[in-house]
């Protein structure tokens, strides 16, 4: 096989790896995003109206059943 196209193709496969990469790390970060979300859904629905949750890793805040005029009042 000729030097040159041997690397050519070492090169290539490079390319074809680090795209694959980054095709499996954001789909990764796509369901892990999507399992928190639900996570936090699913402990929401459970809460009386007027419960406040916090979030301290993601720096969420979630008021249950309190409009957004009557939170800045109280």
């Amino acid at each position: 096989m000729d030097p040159v196209l041997g690397g050519g193709l070492l090169v290539l496969l490079g390319w074809m790896c680090r795209l694959l990469h980054a095709y499996v790390t954001s789909r990764a970060e796509l369901r892990r995003t999507k399992l928190q979300q639900q996570g936090l859904s699913e402990r929401v629905r459970h809460l009386p109206p007027g419960s406040r949750l916090l979030e301290q890793a993601d720096r969420v805040e979630v008021v249950v059943g309190i409009s957004a005029v009557e939170r800045r009042r109280g």
